[in-house]
């Protein structure tokens, strides 16, 4: 009898363990996901896709629900399209006129519907907005749309990639705002920071450039460098020490950045700790916690 009371209790902790699990992985789980478009917002990329821009204008004029303030984004386009194949001289003044009013309200949830407008290849003649309107929704993206970030940096459209890695920046350095105002980040905030997958994906980002940073930075004195990182160095200084050992092995498979990108570190270590002695850093050590 006591045996099978002790086995009913242990049954009962396990089954309490994997609950509490289940519940609680959530709160320090990032998932790298985006949020979809809506069911009107899926057909309306079809109609698109197919040159059915004047449908499509009726049919975002008379969506009544539009959470995600789409509407105006399609009807943008669909003039952008009938001024640049049909030479229409009012599509080509809707155009013009609404270029700023369209970039000012770009949001996260906006991503979803301009990531696929902007990859479609027939919208390759308008490179230049294309990029600005990316660059505009990821910057002012918010902090819920953290998992459609780290889910677009792996985007095969070089050009949406590019794009979140300015989102993902703009977060981080709300992050390291912190830290550096004598804050703590939450163990949700150091986990995802220090996930080995992301600084994967960054440090392979940095490879790329003309000038190798290593040189830009030996050029620069001290109280210059903070501003010397762009991109995906940006993003891996604002994570500080996690990011060193994979940034080392860069170094010797010939990534011409690397070494740059840890003299920018050590330099803003330098500086929070100038600021901060006992202070513990961003994040730990990488972790293989996240990886989808």
């Amino acid at each position: 009898m006591r045996f099978e009371l002790r086995r009913v209790f242990y049954l009962f902790i396990g089954c309490c363990s994997i609950t509490f699990g289940v519940f609680l992985s959530p709160v320090h789980a990032i998932q790298w996901t985006e949020r979809p478009p809506l069911t009107w917002e899926k057909a309306a990329l079809k109609l698109f896709d197919r040159g059915d821009y004047d449908r499509v204008i009726d049919e975002a004029k008379d969506e009544d629900k539009d959470p995600n303030s789409n509407a105006p984004l399609f009807i943008y386009y669909c003039h952008a399209q009938k001024y640049y194949l049909e030479e229409n001289k009012t599509s080509a003044i809707y155009y013009e006129t609404r270029y700023k009013s369209m970039l000012n309200r770009l949001r996260g949830n906006n991503l979803a519907v301009l990531t696929r407008l902007t990859s479609m290849p027939q919208l390759s003649w308008n490179k230049k907005v294309n990029r600005k309107f990316l660059n505009a929704a990821f910057k002012n993206v918010g902090e819920e749309y953290l998992g459609a970030i780290l889910y677009y940096l792996n985007n095969p459209d070089q050009e949406v990639s590019d794009a979140s890695i300015k989102g993902l920046q703009t977060i981080l350095q709300r992050k390291r705002n912190i830290v550096m105002n004598g804050g703590s980040l939450s163990k949700a905030d150091r986990k995802w920071m220090s996930d080995k997958r992301l600084l994967k994906i960054l440090v392979r980002k940095t490879g790329g450039g003309l000038i190798p940073l290593s040189k830009i930075v030996s050029k620069l004195p001290a109280f210059a460098r903070e501003k010397a990182a762009t991109g995906p160095s940006a993003c891996l200084v604002l994570i500080e020490e996690p990011a060193l050992p994979l940034l080392r092995e860069a170094v010797g498979m010939g990534n011409a950045n690397a070494a740059g990108t840890i003299q920018l570190i050590q330099d803003a270590m330098g500086a929070r700790l100038a600021r901060y002695p006992n202070s513990k850093g961003i994040a730990p050590r990488p972790t293989e916690i996240y990886t989808y």
